[in-house]
């Protein structure tokens, strides 16, 4: 493997074990303050959550909704065994 790099926290100079990372281990990058830095500043630029008044609203019907009388309705007419099936059955 040519072109081995050290790790991205300043100050660190070890060299990087794997070939995608830019840390040589979890506590370097975790401890980097440059890192840190960058997450804040990335946090800072992100959109902040809508108040309640400004989200969708579901549309739920609560009052006088009725899912069992609803499956009732589909089901009417239809056998859990067909016709001709049920002259097997006896």
């Amino acid at each position: 493997m040519t072109g081995h790099r050290t790790c991205a926290r300043r100050g660190c100079g070890e060299i990087v074990k794997k070939r995608t990372a830019k840390y040589c281990s979890i506590r370097c990058c975790a401890i980097d303050p440059e890192r840190h830095e960058r997450l804040r500043n990335q946090s800072r630029r992100s959109v902040p959550p809508l108040p309640m008044t400004q989200q969708l609203t579901l549309g739920l019907q609560s009052a006088g909704f009725d899912p069992e009388a609803q499956l009732a309705l589909l089901c009417e007419g239809r056998e859990d065994v067909p016709a001709g099936m049920s002259r097997l059955a006896g």
